[in-house]
């Protein structure tokens, strides 16, 4: 597991984002991600993000500080203190190397010791085997299988 620093996203975060949010390889697993992404819709994203109460949005970092993906916690329940976890490790000369577990990690330490959350979720497709590893190896644990949820096209 790596070192990963958290910080919230922000408008300056448009520059990176938009290296991979069109890029099938990176987006492929979530089914968000149907329609090609412009510098205005990522501006538009961030800015709702940002005036949430509801989503908490955070650009991942390396030991060097240099810019890794996004991650956050969305769809919170406040009543409930549940929310939903996404991740993207944009670099794909930083996959495999403990990133995508040291954000998980620290994305738990502020859902769980900061927000005070209850319960972290996420769905993750079938097929997708390294992200399961990962989340198994961070403590997820599959607690069903939906089967169509998304029509992927």
């Amino acid at each position: 597991m790596r070192d990963v620093w958290l910080r919230p996203v922000n408008l300056g975060d448009i520059v990176n984002v938009m290296t991979w949010v069109n890029d099938p390889e990176v987006v492929g697993n979530f089914a968000t991600f149907e329609t090609e992404k412009t510098e205005d819709d990522e501006r538009r994203y961030i800015e709702k993000m940002m005036e949430s109460e509801n989503d908490r949005v955070f650009s991942l970092e390396d030991e060097q500080r240099h810019y890794l993906g996004q991650a956050g916690i969305f769809q919170i329940h406040w009543p409930t203190r549940l929310g939903r976890l996404g991740i993207i490790i944009s670099d794909k000369n930083k996959r495999g190397m403990g990133y995508g577990h040291g954000a998980i990690r620290e994305i738990q330490r502020v859902a769980f010791e900061e927000m005070r959350l209850h319960k972290l979720w996420l769905i993750v497709f079938e097929e997708n085997a390294r992200a399961r590893h990962v989340y198994e190896k961070a403590g997820f644990k599959e607690e069903g299988l939906l089967k169509g949820e998304y029509l992927l096209r």
